[in-house]
């Protein structure tokens, strides 16, 4: 079933479970239930309440694990938010989850890969993004209404919870007319995963470090899904507005400082709307990365 329908949990409350296994785990499928969502907040819903979707979710995403007993636990050491991103990033990335991306858009996770896939290849200096945006690109290619990802009134807002969670997204500043608009701010995730690669205190190749990361969040512009939904790819030596922005923050808040030697054999050209030619041949991963 589709992540980004109604009947689906929210990030909030996968991560509400995920602390919850963290201080407490293992708990029964009645005591995790009777913690997060108490008979009281229940009374008068039609429907299951969150909890169950939200470990169905993480079951799915084999995050948890429910042995024959009953009894849930983290198949991981969740210790913290930014873990928690992480984690929930690789398992929506995984390839066995997002088979048939072009013929089969609303199956699982699938829906939501998707729908990145055009937000991300906005840029993040342009106005926020609207469903209505996503929509015009995705339309092109999945014509058939029941099979665009982003068509309805539910896929949308769920998404708008989704984007932030995963650090490829951020709500605006100052909110103007469309309450419900993002920004393709992939920041927190590119600082995640260059954190995880134990590249602190390194100068890398710009060119390998970019592949790194796309490789990582393969729904940036030039990553695999991306490529494989006919997003334009930019090539191993240009990078899409989406993820400069995002190491042009890096080097501004400190964690990564861009360098441009001579005798380097290929460079990649960074979109700087200050500097349009700037070209960077290596980028140093400054220790406090992880700070």
């Amino acid at each position: 079933m589709a992540f980004l329908n109604v009947d689906r949990a929210l990030p909030p409350q996968l991560w509400a479970l995920v602390r919850l296994l963290s201080a407490r785990q293992p708990l029964t499928d009645s005591q995790a239930k009777a913690l997060l969502s108490p008979d009281s907040l229940n009374a008068g819903m039609k429907s299951d309440p969150p909890y169950h979707s939200a470990v169905r979710t993480l079951l799915e995403l084999d995050l948890v694990n429910q042995d024959e007993s009953g009894k849930i636990s983290l198949c991981y050491d969740i210790p913290a938010l930014a873990d928690f991103q992480h984690r929930l990033r690789e398992a929506l990335f995984a390839p066995v989850r997002n088979t048939d991306l072009e013929s089969d858009p609303i199956t699982g996770n699938r829906d939501l890969i998707i729908v990145l896939c055009y937000f991300l290849n906005f840029d993040p200096l342009d106005p926020p993004v609207t469903r209505a945006k996503v929509d015009e690109q995705s339309t092109a290619r999945f014509s058939v209404e029941r099979k665009n990802p982003t068509p309805s009134n539910v896929r949308w807002p769920r998404f708008v919870h989704w984007a932030p969670m995963l650090g490829l997204g951020a709500t605006p500043l100052i909110s103007g007319a469309e309450s419900s608009a993002l920004t393709p701010d992939c920041t927190t995730a590119v600082r995640q995963v260059l954190a995880a690669t134990q590249l602190a205190g390194k100068t890398v190749s710009a060119v390998e470090l970019v592949r790194t990361i796309r490789q990582a969040i393969p729904v940036l512009p030039g990553g695999v899904y991306s490529t494989r939904l006919g997003i334009s790819d930019p090539g191993e030596q240009v990078v899409d507005p989406a993820l400069s922005f995002a190491l042009l923050r890096g080097c501004y808040e400190g964690w990564l400082r861009f360098e441009r030697f001579a005798d380097s054999a290929r460079t990649v050209t960074v979109a700087d709307r200050d500097d349009p030619n700037r070209r960077v041949s290596d980028i140093l991963v400054s220790e406090g990365i992880n700070g």
